[in-house]
């Protein structure tokens, strides 16, 4: 494919890099990308508000050698009915404007963002790329399940391809919309190093944010056991009760709470320690998911505890053992500390995490791009002559 390729995303670039980030950068390894922002409130983010007038006059800003930034303002209260009518009208003023601007013909559009429409009057291929359950997402999100549920129900209507992050999320997309939705995984970094050549500390460690889409009661568990756990990621959580256990969770002397650490220096930390924690709750939203954090520990060489989500039995590797209570999940844990894997266990790591890599994700989504681009052809141009 030629060409740039536009990407909306369900976040800010400068926000803590997930899903569309990873997948967006994957993207420009074969082309350029233009980055539509999630919109933000322009009271709360000074650069969106100095940013806005030329957010609507289509202007970007370059984050990588081929990639662009649009932002999109948004106004108070832009998760309310007319808030979010407004910010929609905002948003496809500026990316009509960001369309006529690129100096490169944009020949794709991937929309993984909850709340933002594809770009109107445009013909070419669109995905939609669904990260989360965000029927079930409401309180994460911040947006009323009735708009949440009208933005899916448009962007379905529009999208050429749909794709999701795990089976039972399509599976549960498919039936909403009546139509095939295909499985995109999340990905990983590619692996780098030998682990193998260097004794782990005897150290559990938990990358992420500290929200209610933790389980608790695994992590006090962990740490009631002596067992040493650092853990790397901002806390986000909304609800008082959460944030009462996790002041008490952080307070204890075995648990080292790095907070929010660069993305370079998350690897390093993953060296140090013996087992990667994937402690999530069982609801319907965490069901739907594909934890980002399991893949990146296995690529890390780092074995992996986690609770039994749908998601971790997709992923076939013996370094990864699946929980199905507080006390288990401690065993287990207490089985990898200090543990160095074996060379085979190394191997079969470094095997995962190429063949799951952001590289072979963008690689997937590219090719049903292109699928989607000859669909769209009429027949004459695709054999040369009308059928």
């Amino acid at each position: 494919m030629t060409g740039a390729i536009m990407y909306i995303s369900g976040g800010r670039w400068d926000g803590i890099p997930g899903t569309d980030r990873l997948l967006a950068e994957a993207l420009a390894e074969a082309s350029p990308v233009l980055w539509v922002d999630q919109p933000a409130p322009i009271f709360r983010f000074p650069d969106v508000r100095s940013a806005a007038r030329a957010s609507l006059a289509g202007s970007t800003e370059k984050v990588a050698p081929v990639i662009e930034r649009l932002r999109l303002p948004a106004p108070p209260l832009f998760s309310s009915r007319l808030g979010h009518s407004l910010t929609g009208w905002i948003g496809q003023k500026c990316m009509q404007a960001a369309l006529l601007r690129s100096p490169r013909a944009i020949q794709a559009v991937v929309n993984s963002s909850p709340i933002v429409s594809f770009p109107t009057g445009t013909r070419t291929p669109k995905v939609l790329h669904i990260t989360d359950d965000w029927l079930a997402a409401a309180e994460l999100i911040g947006f009323t399940p009735a708009l949440l549920r009208a933005a899916l129900e448009r962007n379905l209507r529009e999208a050429d391809v749909v794709t999701a992050v795990s089976e039972g999320l399509a599976a549960k997309i498919s039936g909403f919309a009546g139509r095939p939705v295909q499985v995109l995984p999340n990905g990983c970094q590619r692996p780098d190093g030998d682990r193998g050549q260097t004794d782990p500390n005897p150290v559990a460690v938990l990358v992420g944010q500290l929200n209610e889409r933790l389980d608790l009661d695994i992590l006090e568990s962990v740490a009631n056991a002596g067992i040493p756990l650092m853990i790397v990621g901002p806390r986000s959580e909304s609800s008082p009760v959460v944030g009462h256990r996790l002041d008490a969770l952080i307070k204890h002397d075995n648990v080292d709470w790095r907070g929010a650490v660069p993305r370079e220096e998350v690897r390093k930390l993953l060296l140090t320690a013996s087992v990667g924690l994937t402690p999530y709750s069982d609801t319907d939203f965490n069901r739907s998911s594909f934890p980002l954090k399991t893949l990146e520990y296995l690529s890390a060489g780092l074995p992996v505890v986690t609770t039994d989500l749908p998601s971790s039995h997709a992923v076939k590797c013996s370094s990864l053992a699946i929980a199905g209570n507080p006390a288990q999940f401690v065993a287990l844990v207490k089985e990898r500390l200090g543990t160095r894997p074996s060379p085979e266990e190394v191997e079969e790591m470094r095997h995962l995490a190429l063949e799951n890599s952001w590289s072979s994700r963008a690689g997937a989504l590219r090719k049903l791009l292109s699928a989607s681009t000859e669909d769209k052809l009429p027949a004459y141009d695709r054999e040369g002559h009308h059928e």
